[in-house]
């Protein structure tokens, strides 16, 4: 074999190499985004596993009102992972709430889920557990879709709470999602929240 022959094959075999690894990374990132699109997470932190500072509110989540000292990450009880987000009745309407940064459009459906346990709840007339989707529209404005779902008095295991088909009445740019529980007494445990694009 003659040295232009070889130094040609080598060429050829380093642009292919080269070629192929493009192909991988543009496989890869196309995987990527179909992950998201066939229905990834949306929600950070949603098994309340983070807490950098140890303040007992995980990462990416913030107070909403009427949250008590005992209404915090704990790491006792869980139903994915170590931890969870107790909040304790107290006949307050009281709830935690995360901001999403994703945009969408008009008739964008997303489904959102939380497992929810608790133990000794005793209700009164407005008695609730919450799960809440708002969508902030680019023009200003938004439109929140809520589901209330009263489990039952007392002692319950870990249960799928879902609030399904939470559509985007106009064009959006953010979203935020609200976990919510009003009790006279008891405590109520939040879990592996996910918020989700609906299968079409």
């Amino acid at each position: 074999m003659s040295l232009s022959s070889r130094s040609s094959r080598t060429r050829s075999r380093v642009v292919l190499t080269a070629l192929l690894c493009a192909l991988g990374a543009a496989a890869v990132a196309m995987l990527a985004g179909s992950a998201l699109a066939a229905g990834g997470n949306l929600v950070k932190n949603g098994s309340f596993e983070k807490d950098s500072n140890g303040d007992g509110l995980p990462n990416g989540w913030v107070y909403g009102q009427n949250i008590a000292p005992g209404d915090k990450r704990v790491c006792n009880q869980s139903h994915s992972g170590a931890c969870s987000f107790k909040m304790i009745g107290d006949a307050n309407y009281k709830w935690i709430y995360q901001d999403i940064a994703t945009s969408g459009l008009q008739d964008d459906i997303f489904d959102f889920t939380a497992w929810v346990k608790g133990k000794e709840i005793v209700y009164g007339s407005g008695g609730v557990i919450r799960l809440a989707v708002e969508f902030h529209h680019t023009g200003g404005g938004s439109n929140v879709a809520q589901g209330d779902d009263i489990s039952s008095a007392g002692t319950t295991p870990w249960t799928l709470h879902t609030l399904s088909g939470a559509p985007a009445s106009e064009d959006f740019d953010s979203i935020t999602v609200y976990l919510a529980f009003q009790a006279d007494s008891g405590k109520l445990w939040f879990d592996k929240v996910k918020l989700v694009p609906a299968a079409d």
